[in-house]
């Protein structure tokens, strides 16, 4: 496998598009005919077979697509349980190499012969993961952990990181962007492939994990392995060995008499604390990084600190403010923490933005204050349609003038907020990560504003309005109250123009808009797909012509298919979101 890896790593761009796309092509084909099965037993078996084609797929196509499986594999909620099995094995169950390989790259790296770098060196590795594998050791008698990376890495990141950052260009050229995200996908791939590279120079791993043991110093139930770093270069790296169970391992975890419900409670405040308190976080928290022992009942070990984010403290800020307005119910400070964070722009609609955050903050304080009541699926749909219908005008307003802008290093916090999701309903099934989150940020009050004594007096001052922004409104308003009035007398002069929005005109002419550039999109692929029939019949020098004018003509093929998947999103989009009069 390793050799294969490496074999890969050293083909063109092109072929490696071809076995990546041709391998998910007929993927997508077997699960499509498997749909069609009608008896369920035999279905099973059948998706059984395909889910580990899939596996064996992504182990084959190499680390990138190794870490793709491993975030599926967490999310219990998105794929059958027959996937899920299969693609469990790529947390830490990955092929290894040879132990030999290993030592030499040990001792190539350390610059050492191996027995002077360790008392003992098991040459069988204990784990192995997709960009490298652990080895067990000894020295001075404390039990060692030896992280050994792969060969050829560097080589196949090259490869599929061209082809991925063909796919983010084509992303955002051709995403119709109907949900009123303004996403920027070579953005999210740049932050992506700096965060890959980073991963596989072990010395910045190292001091990922030296600042995560920091931050959680004084948390007794946390663990993170010490680092060795005289014996830690660039593709080794050698920690403190802590033996743990995947949190993830059920029978386990139950037969050392842990409470799976706290464990659940510790994982997903562990996370917000490395998010809201310290603004350094792990973004590949899959069961195969996060080990449990029976440590102060149920202590969390986390491995693999190679895909660590950080946030600044501007962003980290604005964050903990949306998260307490939603808490408070405030939706303007809802609002101001989103253009602190960067994700509405300051040009937004704010009167659109606030109302469908207030229809949405008092459903989930609702939720919140039904605590542990369990709903069906039906229901809760039921619920959401009817809110969502309420909302339709400002839904449609807050689309089509595409007021959010998503952020790259977002990318990171919903992939781990994903993969804790999926951990979390593992362990239990009532797990809800905004109902754990309200005592824990009751405990953290001290975020918002510094400390929690000011907070205190902050919450009294505005019960009273004694706030100093209280003081000023009521100093400034008889000078607001003449500003009103000039304003008006300059409406009746006509030197102000009133700007009324129509939103059924702006959706008139939002679609015309898109059906008048997919007329001269198809207009320009059957002009090109003309001029290549004429060329490929001439025969002769023409060939490479004709070639070129087939593949511009897919290109505008493919175009003209993205703008009429726009358009259907948009009349789906209007049907469903109008109000009901």
């Amino acid at each position: 496998m390793e050799g294969g890896w490496s074999r890969r790593g050293a083909r063109s761009a092109f072929w490696r598009s071809v076995e990546i796309w041709w391998f998910f092509l007929r993927l997508g084909v077997g699960e499509l005919r498997l749909r069609r099965v009608t008896d369920e037993a035999a279905k099973a078996r059948r998706r059984v077979v395909l889910a580990g084609r899939l596996k064996r797929g992504l182990l084959a196509l190499g680390p990138t697509f190794i870490k793709l499986g491993q975030l599926l594999s967490t999310r219990i909620d998105v794929l059958p349980r027959e996937y899920i099995e299969e693609l469990v094995d790529l947390q830490d169950r990955v092929p290894g190499f040879s132990g030999a390989d290993a030592v030499a790259s040990v001792e190539r790296e350390l610059g050492q012969p191996l027995p002077l770098l360790f008392d003992t060196f098991d040459e069988v590795p204990i784990a192995a993961a997709s960009l490298g594998q652990v080895h067990r050791a000894t020295l001075d008698g404390e039990d060692l952990a030896v992280k050994v990376q792969r060969a050829g890495l560097r080589e196949l990141f090259d490869v599929d990181l061209k082809n991925l950052r063909a796919l983010a260009r084509l992303l955002d050229r051709v995403d119709p962007k109907t949900d009123g995200a303004q996403r920027n996908w070579l953005g999210i791939f740049e932050e992506s492939a700096a965060l890959l590279y980073e991963e596989i120079d072990y010395t910045r791993e190292a001091a990922n994990s030296e600042r995560m043991r920091d931050n959680f110093a004084d948390t007794r139930w946390v663990k993170v392995p010490a680092v060795y770093w005289e014996r830690t270069s660039e593709a080794v790296l050698t920690m403190e060995y802590v033996e743990g169970v995947k949190i993830n391992d059920y029978a386990a975890m139950d037969a050392m008499g842990l409470d799976r419900k706290l464990v659940a409670r510790r994982a997903a405040q562990s996370f917000l604390s490395q998010l809201l308190r310290h603004g350094f976080f792990h973004d590949d928290c899959h069961p195969g990084n996060l080990h449990v022992d029976a440590q102060y009942g149920g202590r969390l070990i986390y491995y693999d600190f190679g895909m660590c984010s950080s946030i600044s403290p501007s962003v980290r800020q604005g964050f903990i403010n949306t998260v307490f307005a939603i808490y408070e119910g405030t939706p303007q400070d809802f609002c101001d923490g989103l253009a602190a964070m960067g994700i509405l722009r300051p040009t937004a609609d704010r009167v659109s933005v606030e109302k469908i955050g207030r229809y949405f903050i008092s459903a989930f304080r609702t939720s919140l204050s039904a605590g542990n009541v369990r709903k069906s699926a039906d229901e809760k749909r039921s619920e959401l349609v009817a809110r969502l219908t309420s909302i339709g005008d400002e839904l449609l307003a807050v689309g089509e003038d595409q007021p959010f802008v998503f952020p790259p290093v977002f990318t990171f916090v919903f992939r781990a907020f994903t993969t804790l999701e999926g951990v979390g309903k593992g362990l239990d099934p009532s797990y809800d990560l905004t109902l754990l989150a309200a005592p824990y940020l009751k405990e953290l009050v001290d975020l918002k504003d510094g400390s929690a004594a000011l907070t205190v007096v902050k919450s009294g001052l505005k019960k009273v309005g004694w706030r100093p922004i209280d003081i000023e409104e009521t100093v400034t308003a008889p000078r607001k109250l003449a500003y009103v009035e000039r304003t008006l007398r300059r409406m009746e002069e006509g030197e102000l123009r009133l700007r009324v929005r129509v939103l059924e005109s702006e959706r008139a002419f939002q679609r015309m808009r898109v059906v008048e550039g997919n007329m001269a999109v198809a207009l320009v692929a059957a002009t090109l797909c003309q001029l290549a029939v004429i060329y490929t019949t001439s025969g002769g020098g023409y060939v490479l012509r004709a070639r070129a004018l087939w593949v511009a003509a897919g290109l505008a093929a493919a175009r003209l298919a993205a703008g009429l998947l726009k358009l259907r999103a948009l009349d789906a989009r209007l049907a469903r979101y109008t109000t009901k009069r």
